[in-house]
């Protein structure tokens, strides 16, 4: 089929061809070239899942620790500090 935009050739290396047996049984009677259009496809949408998963952990992390260290350090603390620095 014609068309301008970007190819990818890719060799059937022992893991490709264990993830096409695999895709062949969730999508039977299909070309190899539709199974891993479909695996990529999938892998997509787990991968978007894992960083959604990834990313409201991290805010739940960052709700957790805000506000608890509130004071630790007193008014004037950067200034003394940067006293003792060199200029």
């Amino acid at each position: 089929m014609s068309t301008t935009l970007p190819r990818t050739m890719i060799t059937h290396t022992s893991e490709v061809q264990h993830a096409l047996e695999v895709a062949e049984k969730r999508w039977p009677g299909q070309r190899p070239s539709a199974l891993l259009l479909r695996l990529i496809e999938e892998g997509a949408h787990v991968v978007e899942a894992g960083n959604d998963e990834l990313a409201a952990r991290q805010r739940a992390v960052v709700a957790e620790v805000a506000g608890k260290y509130t004071g630790m350090f007193g008014p004037g603390y950067l200034e003394e500090l940067r006293e003792g620095w060199p200029e």
